[in-house]
C-alpha cells in the first residue's frame, strides 16, 4: 500500500486548522521551460521546444513533463472551494497526497447544515436529484502527472490510502458534478464553476446569520393563528371565522412549532420558521416536488415570505 506523503501533508493540515478560517495548500505548481545541455553540464542550454517541467513550488521537484497545450490545475483552486465551505460552517478538510503530490485529494465530510445545504444548493443547480447516496464526503482530486482530469463529486468513500483514492476516482470518473482537462478551454468552465459555488456559499453565509438572528429573538405561541394566515393565505382572518381544514392546518402547524422549540432550545423565531419549512417540505405532494413548488415555486415564496416577517 502506498503511504501518504508525510511532512508536506502535515504542513498543509496545519495549515488548514487555524480557526478554520481560511485553507491553504503549503504548495503549488509551477510550469518551467526544459532545458538541455548539448556540451554537457555549461552555461550553453537550450530551450526544448513544445516541452514543460511542471515542478512543485516548495522543494522544486519534477512531476511531469508537459506541453505548451497543458494548463495547469493549481492546487489553490480545491483550496477556493474548500474555502467556500468553511464560510459556512464546515471544518477538518482531509488532504492525500500520492507519489510525492502526483497525485491528491481534498475531502470535507458532507455533514452538518451549513455543509448540507451548500451541498444540496449546488445539486439542485447542478437539477440533480437529492438522495441519500450524497450522503458522505464532498470530494476533490486532481493530478499533475497527467493520469486523471480534475473532478469534484460526493462519495461514501474516505482517502486514507492509495487504494481508497483509486475507488473514489473510479466512482468520481462516472458520478462527478464538475471536471475538466488540463487545457486552456477547461480555464472558463472553472471560473464559472467556482463563480457559482463562491455565490452559493456567499447565499448560505447570509442565510445562516439569518438563522442565528432568529434563534435570539422571542415568539409567543398565541401570535400562531394570525402568523399562520398572513404567511400561507396573506390575510388577516379571525379565529371565530376559520373553517375546520384551516383549523387541522393551524393544528398541526402548532405540533410542529412544539416540536422545534424542544429542540432549538425554547420559544424563539426559530423554532417558528422551522415549523414553516416543515409543513411545506412535508406536505408536498410527489407532483408538487418534481415541479419544484418547495425549492423554487408557491412554497419557496412562503418561506421567503415567512423569514422576512420573522426577521422584521
Amino acid at each position: 500500500m502506498n503511504q501518504i506523503k508525510n511532512q508536506s501533508q502535515k504542513e498543509t493540515k496545519l495549515l488548514s486548522q487555524g480557526g478554520h478560517q481560511e485553507f491553504k495548500f503549503s504548495w503549488d505548481v509551477e510550469k518551467k521551460p526544459l532545458l538541455y545541455y548539448p556540451t554537457g553540464y555549461d552555461n550553453r542550454s537550450i530551450i526544448v521546444e513544445n516541452r514543460h517541467a511542471l515542478t512543485r513550488t516548495d522543494n522544486y521537484k519534477c512531476l511531469s513533463i508537459v506541453s505548451d497545450r497543458y494548463t495547469p490545475f493549481y492546487n489553490s483552486r480545491f483550496a477556493e472551494i474548500v474555502n467556500s465551505f468553511l464560510a459556512v460552517g464546515s471544518d477538518n478538510p482531509m488532504i492525500q497526497e500520492f507519489d510525492s503530490g502526483k497525485k491528491l485529494s481534498v475531502q470535507i465530510q458532507d455533514k452538518g447544515i451549513g455543509t448540507e445545504a451548500l451541498t444540496s444548493q449546488i445539486l439542485t443547480d447542478q437539477e440533480i436529484k437529492i438522495d441519500d447516496k450524497h450522503k458522505g464526503y464532498i470530494t476533490m482530486i486532481n493530478s499533475h502527472d497527467k493520469t486523471t482530469p480534475w473532478l469534484i463529486g460526493l462519495t461514501i468513500v474516505r482517502i486514507v490510502c492509495k487504494n481508497t483514492f483509486l475507488m473514489a476516482l473510479q466512482h468520481l470518473n462516472d458520478n462527478a458534478l464538475f471536471q475538466g482537462k488540463h487545457l486552456p478551454n477547461f480555464e472558463i468552465k472553472w471560473e464559472d464553476i467556482k463563480t457559482s459555488i463562491q455565490a452559493a456559499s456567499v447565499g448560505m453565509s447570509n442565510y445562516l446569520m439569518q438563522m442565528e438572528e432568529l434563534k435570539n429573538l422571542s415568539w409567543d405561541k398565541d401570535d400562531n393563528f394570525k402568523f399562520f394566515n398572513k404567511t400561507f393565505r396573506n390575510m388577516d382572518l379571525h379565529p371565530k371565522n376559520a373553517s375546520t381544514r384551516l383549523n387541522n392546518m393551524i393544528m398541526e402547524f402548532d405540533m410542529a412549532y412544539d416540536k422545534y422549540t424542544k429542540q432549538v432550545g425554547g420559544n424563539n423565531r426559530y423554532a417558528t420558521f422551522n415549523a414553516v419549512t416543515h409543513v411545506i417540505d412535508h406536505n408536498a405532494t410527489e407532483k408538487q416536488q418534481a415541479r419544484g413548488w418547495n425549492t423554487f415555486g408557491r412554497g419557496h415564496m412562503i418561506k421567503s415570505r415567512a423569514l422576512n416577517t420573522l426577521l422584521s
